[in-house]
């Protein structure tokens, strides 16, 4: 009643508010105080109560609900897949019974390409599961991997055809000596997507579990050559990883990006660890740990019972390649203590780190007016233009203020990040700020980040709470597919000693337009002209790839010839729709040597060079 009111009041006075999302300028500066955050006693007695159901916003589409909230302890798993030809695999963590949630699993939705499924009324698996990773699966199939509990293996879930028939189950099991495997992120690459590539952690002491090779949650890869069938690299530290370099990581605090041929490559962040990223260019076989920031209470000496406050990143990490091969990372920023030998981590810390490969490490102090000067800080909670919009309070996520990133990049190397942040208008009734979905970009031809957006300042989007924000990776059309939390209650019930009360949460999907980033008054597409990119890997061995950018619908034709200009390879695609493509070329039947493609769109010719090993 309490929101039906209030939009019938704003209605009233006005709708033409509701055209466009506000940018906010992201020139920081040393002047703007970062406030200080109240936030809820995370160990207080959990509370619960039943509410109305949510209703739903004109831009959205529910895919489901939940009363079960807790979608991540940090970065968000893989939730939501894009194939070529337009439909869309969504999952989620749904759990309807209050009660230990014993019905607690994998809730998943399907859009065939003109309309979502209805909602689910219960999980996919037939056991207790949580976190679930989805990725495409031998061919035109799909995977999911959970977790059960601190004591049990994995749970995957794969079926032929995505969208519909029978999920089939298997299990995934630890290494011996370890008690249980959790919170698991899954992807898959391949020709048909049948290589299957898993990180997670043996389950800690504190879920059950027990030290293994001296870490207490050790970070494990996995990988299967044959869709799951078999593991050919079961639960292997990597190096860099072991006991002599950490105490043990913590849930969720590491994330996959996109595999691009034979490179695969995940990162890491944390409060009590480095933030690092692994990457390997010979499909999982070699591995080389690319160091971001430095933590020195990564190891700690034994017998360790004080550590004064200190900053880190935390946890809520995203990677992504771009078609240069320059791997790009943003997280959270958090922090940590020490007394008495526990170890605790601060909340509600602020600022959006940015980092790629190009760039030197981070400077140790997460110092926000260094890392604007750098080019590293993209985004941040700031207080409102006026006196009394300032922040009220926060229930607490364990994650730092604006936190939660996803990264995805289209064929033309734009770069599109989306997180989850505080905004200083529009509290509750109790007086606690909301969490809202916030965006920037970066233009392959722009120096800088754009102006931060608040993608729900729109007022149907008012009073209510948005969290774990999952894009997908694929970026055809210049159009973000997204899903996320949505409940109008400030923070999370499910969370280990929260005072919220239960409620209901709903799993809502949006298309955010790709212009939504540009400046006002300027049409992108106008000026963006067809483009070819570098084939990818390069050298190559196998299959290579290479993306496309077409200015409108236009027949393409793909030549290969050896350096003598003999042409020996003739691909026609024939007629082509306007937008972002990605094309591959079958290199098996080459002998080594230098080669070039040439791409025809039009009667215009683009030629790139091609190493086959």
């Amino acid at each position: 009643m309490k929101k039906c009111l209030l939009f019938a009041f704003l209605i009233v006075l006005g709708t033409a508010v509701m055209a466009q999302s506000h940018r906010i300028n992201t020139k920081y500066s040393k002047g703007k105080a970062v406030p200080a955050v109240a936030y809820d006693n995370p160990f207080s007695p959990l509370q619960s109560s039943t509410m109305a159901p949510l209703s739903k916003a004109a831009l959205e589409e529910t895919l489901g609900e939940t009363r079960y909230d807790l979608q991540s302890n940090a970065g968000t798993q893989n939730r939501i897949v894009y194939w070529p030809d337009g439909t869309i695999s969504a999952t989620w963590i749904k759990g309807q019974v209050e009660t230990s949630y014993n019905d607690r699993g994998t809730g998943y939705n399907y859009y065939d390409g003109s309309a979502w499924d209805p909602a689910p009324s219960g999980r996919i698996e037939d056991v207790r599961t949580g976190w679930p990773s989805i990725d495409k699966w031998n061919g035109n199939g799909e995977i999911v991997i959970s977790h059960q509990s601190g004591t049990t293996p994995l749970v995957m879930n794969t079926r032929p055809v995505k969208g519909t028939g029978t999920w089939t189950k298997s299990l995934i099991y630890p290494p011996a000596g370890a008690a249980g495997l959790l919170w698991p992120r899954a992807i898959t690459s391949g020709p048909t997507n049948n290589y299957v590539h898993m990180v997670v952690l043996s389950s800690p002491v504190a879920n059950g579990g027990t030290v293994y090779e001296g870490l207490d949650g050790a970070l494990l890869y996995y990988r299967s050559l044959d869709g799951g069938a078999t593991w050919d690299k079961n639960g292997i530290i990597l190096p860099g990883l072991d006991a002599t370099n950490y105490d043990g990581f913590s849930a969720d605090v590491y994330s996959w990006g996109t595999p691009q041929g034979d490179v695969i490559y995940f990162a890491v962040s944390g409060n009590w660890s480095d933030a690092f990223i692994m990457k390997s260019t010979d499909n999982g076989e070699t591995w080389t740990k690319i160091p971001v920031l430095s933590n020195a209470n990564k190891k700690l000496p034994a017998g360790t019972t004080y550590v004064p406050p200190f900053y880190a990143c935390d946890g809520a990490v995203a990677v992504e390649m771009d078609q240069s091969g320059v791997i790009h990372m943003a997280q959270g920023i958090g922090g940590g203590h020490m007394t008495d030998g526990t170890k605790y981590i601060y909340l509600n810390r602020n600022g959006l780190v940015y980092w790629n490969t190009t760039m030197p490490m981070l400077p140790d102090s997460l110092d926000l007016d260094t890392l604007f000067a750098h080019g590293n800080l993209i985004g941040y909670y700031f207080d409102g233009p006026n006196p009394e919009d300032t922040l009220l309070t926060v229930p607490s996520y364990r994650m730092g203020l604006s936190s939660f990133p996803q990264l995805s990049i289209d064929a033309a190397n734009n770069i599109y990040c989306l997180f989850i942040m505080p905004t200083y208008a529009n509290p509750s009734a109790e007086d606690q700020n909301y969490r809202n979905i916030w965006g920037v970009a970066k233009f392959h031809d722009k120096a800088e980040w754009t102006d931060m957006i608040n993608l729900n300042e729109n007022i149907i989007y008012w009073l209510y709470e948005f969290a774990y924000v999952s894009m997908a990776k694929s970026v055809p059309d210049d159009n973000l597919r997204i899903i996320y939390q949505t409940s109008d209650t400030p923070g999370i019930s499910s969370l280990s000693g929260s005072t919220v009360a239960v409620h209901n949460n709903n799993i809502d999907f949006r298309i955010v337009p790709g212009s939504t980033f540009w400046p006002t008054g300027v049409d992108n597409k106008k000026t963006k002209n067809t483009e070819v990119g570098q084939n990818f890997p390069n050298p190559v061995t196998g299959l290579t790839s290479f993306n496309a950018y077409l200015d409108r619908s236009s027949n393409v034709v793909i030549e290969v010839s050896n350096v003598m200009g003999q042409r020996i390879m003739t691909l026609d695609k024939g007629m082509i729709s306007a937008g972002n493509h990605k094309f591959t070329i079958d290199c098996n039947r080459l002998t080594s040597g230098i080669y070039f493609y040439t791409v025809k769109i039009n009667g215009e010719s683009y030629t790139r060079k091609m190493i086959v090993e």
